[in-house]
């Protein structure tokens, strides 16, 4: 079952926002792996994450805040982000390290979403 923007509390996005310059390029196969998301079935579960759009989604499930945005499009190589922003909202997200916030974005999609194992 795909996650839905209905499946859970989620706020619309920021309007303090910044480039995340994430690049990455996915199978077809795990693209629609990512595509079907995550609803949180209990309180440890972080993350609501839906796509939408052409957009990847990523929701903290306490506060419903939007955090990341990637956007994903075919290619003859597979599925690439072509555009990825992150929230700068003081009031909803006090992370202002890109770096962190690459790599947190990475982890989500390969541990949470891909489920490939932590590092």
């Amino acid at each position: 079952m795909h996650a839905q923007a209905q499946d859970w509390k989620h706020a619309p996005a920021p309007q303090q926002t910044a480039p995340l310059n994430f690049q990455a390029l996915f199978t077809d196969e795990e693209a629609e792996t990512m595509k079907q998301g995550i609803i949180p079935k209990q309180m440890e579960d972080k993350w609501f994450i839906y796509f939408e759009d052409g957009w990847l989604r990523f929701h903290r499930s306490w506060t419903g805040f939007f955090i990341y945005a990637v956007k994903l499009d075919g290619s003859p190589a597979g599925v690439r982000v072509t555009d990825s922003w992150v929230n700068r909202d003081p009031a909803q997200y006090t992370s202002t390290d890109l770096d962190y916030d690459q790599n947190m974005l990475r982890y989500l999609i390969d541990v949470a979403l891909l489920r490939k194992g932590g590092k």
